[in-house]
This record gives C-alpha cells, structure tokens and sequence, in this order.
C-alpha cells in the first residue's frame, strides 16, 4: 500500500491534530484498562500526543515512529519527562523487548501497518492477557465548512491520491470506521475483542487553525508543497468569502476497539 510521509507536515500534525478527547483515558479506565503504571508501547506515535496524554495519566511509553521528522518534532513536544522514550522503528519491526508490556495503543495508524507484520510483533512484545488498544479519530463530513474543504481537496488530486487511507483502500465494509477485516485478523491472531464503542464530540477551529487541520489528513500530505499551498488557498479563500465566522465547530467520532491478548505464559 502507498505510504504517506506525515513528517513532511510534522509541525502542523502536532498543532493542529491535538484533538484527542479529554474523556478518552476515562472511557478505556471505565472499561477495564489500567493506564496508571503500566508500560505501555504506542506504535506510529507520531509526535507524542498520545503518548503525553498516556505519561501525564502514570503511563511508562515507548513511542515507536518510522519518521525522524516526528520524532524531532515529538522530542520538543514532551520536554524532559521521563517517563516517554521515542524509538525510530516500524510497527513491524520495532525492536523492543519480548513479553514486556501491558498495554499497545494505537491512534490512527493500524491502517498504514502491514498488519500481518505487526500482529507477530505485538504478540512478541505483549505480555500474555495484556491489551492492545486500536482508536481511530477524526472531523466528519456533516457541516458545511468541511464538506466544500473536501470537495476542494479532491478537485486537486488525482484519482489515486483520492482513495482511502492505507488498507481502508481494500474495506469492505466499516464497523465504528474499522474495517470489518481487521476483526477477522484479530480474531485469528487469538485476540480477544472485549470492547468496541465510538464517542462523539465536537472542537473549534478559527479559520487558520481549521486550514492547519487540514494540512495533515493523508490526502493532502501526499501532494508536493507547491499543490498542498495552492489547494490551501483556495479552501481559504472560500472560507473569507463565504463564512461569516472564523470559528466553526467541526463534530469528530472517536472509535475504540479493546483486545486482549490470549497467549499463555
């Protein structure tokens, strides 16, 4: 599947996609997961925000990301807190010790992974009975302003570079915006799924952070910069001519799907 380089908007990734829900960690204590103490490694961790938002609850995390750029990025983000460590390594490959952790969190990456790959390589690295966590999260295509940002986007690109994410490509069908062929996989790799719930919310963006905003989603990060400027500018230009306001709720789904680890010691 094409890749898609995020270093190459690391900046804007960690201002503008900072949109994780407060009641995120609440939600996965309320359903069984312990995030206080436990080691956790966070695949495709991007800059960090999962991660800080893990330590600041008590976490100890591995962030493992591919882009050098996000990590650089990440480093700054995170300061000095110790209990965050990032490693420059693939999901599939991410040199961490057999047997060690409690926790695998993954935020909107398990569709840029080779999924086989990946699997083995939680299952090495997590303990027996641990839990890997997938969430994935984003704005919805319900009010005005994002649907004519869209449209715009796609009269930019072209028909390749407007096919779903990663292996949402091959979908065929969606259950809580996770393919249903992720569940077979699970299934057949002997996790266990526990919990899968979706919550909804909503953020505000001004016309220049919603511009920011949408400088990350995969489409436009895989432009070359001087069509992702002029597409950019073209979305502003509607958004001074035609909106009245310069703050727009944009409504965003969070899904979650829980799965522990039925390997035995």
């Amino acid at each position: 599947m094409k890749k898609v380089d995020f270093g190459n908007v690391a900046d804007e990734y960690l201002k503008y996609r900072d949109d994780i829900p407060d009641s995120l960690i609440k939600g996965l204590e309320k359903r069984g997961v312990t995030i206080s103490g436990s080691k956790v490694a966070d695949l495709g961790a991007g800059p960090g925000l999962l991660s800080k938002i893990l330590s600041d609850r008590g976490a100890i995390v591995d962030a493992v990301e591919p882009s050098e750029k996000l990590i650089e990025v990440g480093k700054k983000y995170v300061g000095d807190d110790p209990r965050i460590k990032f490693t420059q390594k693939y999901a599939e490959d991410t040199g961490l010790k057999p047997n060690t952790y409690d926790i695998v969190t993954v935020m909107r990456a398990w569709h840029w992974f080779d999924t086989e790959d990946t699997i083995k390589e939680i299952k090495r690295i997590l303990k027996p009975g641990g839990q890997l966590i997938v969430m994935d999260s984003g704005f919805t295509s319900s009010v005005k302003v994002v649907k004519k940002s869209m449209k715009i986007i796609k009269n930019n690109a072209s028909d390749k570079q407007l096919k779903a994410a990663g292996a949402k490509e091959d979908a065929t069908q969606m259950i809580n915006s996770f393919p249903v062929e992720w569940f077979d996989e699970w299934k057949y790799s002997r996790f266990d799924l526990t919990d899968l719930y979706k919550m909804e919310y909503e953020l505000q963006f001004s016309n220049e952070e919603w511009l920011g905003r949408l400088a990350t989603v995969s489409w436009l990060a895989a432009f070359k910069e001087k069509k992702r400027k002029r597409t950019l500018q073209e979305i502003r230009e509607y958004l001074e001519e035609n909106i009245s306001k310069d703050k727009h709720k944009i409504p965003h789904i969070l899904s979650v799907a829980i799965l522990v680890n039925k390997n035995k010691q």
